[in-house]
């Protein structure tokens, strides 16, 4: 759950008082695990101000930001960065031009991690879930692994982005321990002592499987090695039982460079990956008809602020016109 209370932001690009600018006074907002949002709004409504602020891009002059019940209000952009994928209006902006399809995606897989540059390189269950996932968009790009994302056409650059930021993230064993307890409800301390005593036991069976098979003379290197790993994926599976991140999906007019056909496909693509993988999401457009056939709640945005939030039966009923009447009204 994403919840945002009394959030006030304002910018001032001279520092006169007279300057001020007021984007967000007092937002209230709360998104529930799983819930398709969209959101429509006139510039400087306050939209991209939201997106900002929940990925820690800025921070609010005041109110909370929580996520799954934990506070990350002041939380910076790359601690985030694991919890949000972000794809943008811009093509360009989600993907690395000089690097190749195969680059970004090793990248993507990987946000939010800590990891050592000598330790850099391709997995090969990674290279095979790639190649999986980017047959779906029949786009070409499973055959295009090696190809720089700057040659690719904009909207096979925008499917690409939309496939990175919903990679499935695997954190670090470390980074499951703390956000297991940084998220959970109730008491922390148990929460902590629940997590770190299972973390030790399955550590401790695993190095003692290890020991084991090592000291086997029966067994040949190979062997040795393939029984080590599924020792230690046997140990890996346990700890990631903890795992409590739920990925939030930001989609900032993702569609709106792109052709109409191509906007389509993408916005197809979209869907699907939302409903089959679940992702709670906020999708951020200037198409009101898009806006009313995706999603299962509609947000309009005005003067910095919730003027209408509709979900279920009620926004099935609305109509083009509906939304027409309500901007007249309120700008």
């Amino acid at each position: 759950m994403l919840k945002l209370t009394n959030i006030v932001k304002s910018f001032n690009s001279t520092g006169k008082p007279e300057d001020q600018l007021t984007v967000l006074n007092g937002l209230n907002l709360t998104i529930n695990d799983g819930e398709f949002v969209t959101i429509i709004g006139q510039n400087g409504s306050g939209k991209s101000t939201t997106m900002n602020l929940i990925t820690g891009v800025i921070f609010p002059d005041s109110g909370t930001i929580e996520l799954n019940g934990g506070d990350i209000t002041k939380e910076k952009e790359y601690s985030r960065a694991r919890y949000f994928g972000r794809v943008f209006q811009d093509p360009m902006m989600g993907t690395v031009a000089e690097m190749s399809v195969l680059e970004n995606m090793e990248i993507a897989i990987r946000r939010g991690r800590r990891h050592s540059p000598i330790r850099w390189g391709f997995k090969k269950q990674h290279r095979e879930l790639f190649i999986n996932a980017l047959k779906e968009f029949d786009l070409g790009l499973d055959k295009r692994l090696n190809a720089k994302a700057g040659t690719l056409s904009g909207g096979q650059r925008q499917a690409l982005t939309l496939l990175m930021a919903t990679m499935p993230q695997l954190p670090s064993h470390k980074s499951i321990r703390k956000d297991y307890v940084k998220f959970a409800y109730g008491d922390k301390e148990k929460a902590k002592e629940e997590v770190e005593n299972a973390y030790k036991e399955g550590k401790a069976r695993f190095l003692e499987k290890k020991k084991e098979i090592l000291a086997d003379k029966s067994l040949k290197k190979a062997e040795k090695r393939e029984q080590i790993r599924e020792a230690f994926n046997r140990f890996d599976n346990e700890v990631r039982k903890f795992d409590v991140t739920k990925p939030l999906l930001l989609l900032d007019e993702h569609t709106a460079a792109l052709d109409p056909k191509t906007a389509k496909r993408v916005l197809t693509l979209t869907d699907k990956i939302v409903r089959e993988k679940g992702f709670t999401t906020l999708m951020v457009t200037h198409n009101m008809k898009d806006a009313l056939t995706y999603g299962d709640r509609l947000i309009m945005f005005a003067g910095g602020e919730i003027v209408l939030d509709v979900k279920g039966e009620e926004k099935k009923k609305l109509k083009i016109e509906d939304l027409l009447n309500r901007f007249e009204t309120v700008n």
